[in-house]
């Protein structure tokens, strides 16, 4: 499961930190992205999980007051995959 967390740009190191810290969560996958990267304006650091969902609740308790769930986490996700695919391709051009 994965789930996309907004979190206040001066929340980001202690976030961060919060779950890498914690096993359960750590266990996952955590994707950090600027907005500007994905083509977006919005205020803050995108935390994009792909964890169990005990591991996804565990966050959620880890990230309450540094940030909130985005509201539109699969247009994140959508974004990030087409990074990843192009990144993926341009690598297969390079090795031939």
């Amino acid at each position: 499961m994965k789930e996309v967390y907004l979190i206040k740009k001066e929340n980001k190191n202690k976030a961060e930190l919060a779950l890498k810290a914690d096993e359960l969560v750590n266990r996952g996958s955590i994707t950090i992205k600027e907005p500007a990267t994905l083509d977006l304006d919005e205020d803050g650091v995108f935390f994009i999980l792909d964890a169990s969902e005990p591991a996804l609740r565990r966050a959620s308790e880890l990230l309450s007051g540094l940030g909130e769930k985005y509201k539109n986490a699969a247009e994140i996700i959508r974004r990030v995959q087409e990074q990843e695919d192009a990144a993926a391709e341009g690598f297969g051009n390079i090795l031939g």
